[in-house]
């Protein structure tokens, strides 16, 4: 059984870890070294020796749902498609296994994608300033990973519920449109104003988007908003498995290709 889950997940993690992905986010930590330069990002490492969060984060927290959901949006839908899954499923493999391979490739990936993430801008800052000040910026690593495993999980979760991939790619544009920080705070506050809900609720309620989580997660000196953001990143990844999983087990596969 661990075996079949093995030979799975590699095979996942060889097909999603494509030339499409890498160039995508080598791509993005480019825009990320080249906003640091262009931002106040350098100008304060210069100046106070300081890593500002919004200097190496912000292209990740503008593009970085399309970019994780490219990786995981077809998942399961393109064994779909193209008869994969019929072929692996007649062999006697379980659903369950399928899915234990899906959740290995998801946390794989994502831990590689943010060294792929961090590793540019990491050097840059060790080259100008200094290694004690480069390693500050590996406490972002975990709350990166926690990021991309939310969205992974939603890519894994709409790539199930879609069916197709090309419902699944229109699907996860949306979501990340709508969970994009800022957009995701007018939308808060235009419901909290509506509701009458206090500002304090209303910044709650900003951390179910996963850029503010992250934001919050690399700042553990503020315990109440750092627990409140770990059950949050919690929850939604357990969550949108759970979906993911019982529908993928619910659904029926054999020549949906077809």
């Amino acid at each position: 059984m661990n075996h079949t889950i093995f030979l799975l997940a590699r095979r996942d993690i060889k097909r999603t870890l494509s030339w499409r992905t890498f160039v995508i986010w080598i791509v993005l930590a480019a825009i990320t070294v080249f906003f640091f330069f262009t931002s106040n990002g350098h100008h304060e490492l210069v100046a106070a020796n300081h890593v500002e969060f919004m200097a190496v984060f912000l292209p990740q927290i503008i593009f970085g749902a399309w970019a994780v959901m490219s990786v995981y949006f077809d998942l399961v839908s393109a064994d779909r498609e193209h008869n994969v899954l019929d072929c692996i499923l007649c062999s006697g493999v379980t659903k369950g296994q399928v899915f234990s391979a899906k959740l290995i490739t998801m946390a794989v990936n994502s831990l590689l994608l943010s060294f792929v993430y961090l590793t540019p801008i990491t050097v840059i800052i060790g080259l100008l300033s200094d290694l004690g000040v480069a390693l500050t910026v590996a406490k972002y690593l975990l709350p990166l990973w926690g990021y991309i495993m939310v969205f992974a999980s939603m890519g894994i979760m709409i790539s199930v519920l879609a069916r197709s991939s090309k419902a699944a790619i229109i699907w996860s544009m949306a979501s990340g449109l709508v969970l994009m920080p800022r957009f995701f705070e007018m939308l808060a506050s235009g419901i909290g104003n509506a509701l009458n809900l206090s500002e304090e609720v209303i910044d709650k309620i900003s951390l179910i988007s996963p850029g503010i989580m992250m934001e919050t997660l690399s700042k553990p000196q503020d315990t109440e908003s750092w627990m409140i953001a770990i059950t949050g990143f919690t929850s939604a990844v357990i969550l949108m498995l759970s979906i993911a999983y019982f529908t993928f087990k619910s659904q029926d596969e054999y020549n949906y290709g077809e």
